[in-house]
């Protein structure tokens, strides 16, 4: 996301939540664009992928990225259209 489409975002979240404190609103802004790569990695690669080093399977760890923003996200408790 570039600067121009997290002020966008900002302005649209401020918008949506006009009680809520502007620290919050850039926390959960920033648990989004996480929550969304770490996603974009999961779609790509699977929940499975394979170690670099030892080419064992393994759990990807972009699912306990997205699963820590999630929960970032929910706890917010915010209103969003993005």
């Amino acid at each position: 996301m570039t600067a121009d489409e997290k002020t966008a975002a900002l302005a649209k979240l401020r918008a949506e939540n006009t009680a809520a404190r502007p620290a919050l609103l850039v926390t959960y802004l920033d648990a989004l664009i996480t929550y969304r790569e770490a996603q974009a990695n999961i779609d790509a690669n699977g929940a499975i992928v394979f170690h670099p080093r030892t080419g064992a399977p393994i759990e990807n760890p972009y699912l306990a990225v997205r699963d820590r923003a999630a929960r970032v996200l929910v706890a917010a408790k915010l209103r969003s259209e993005l």
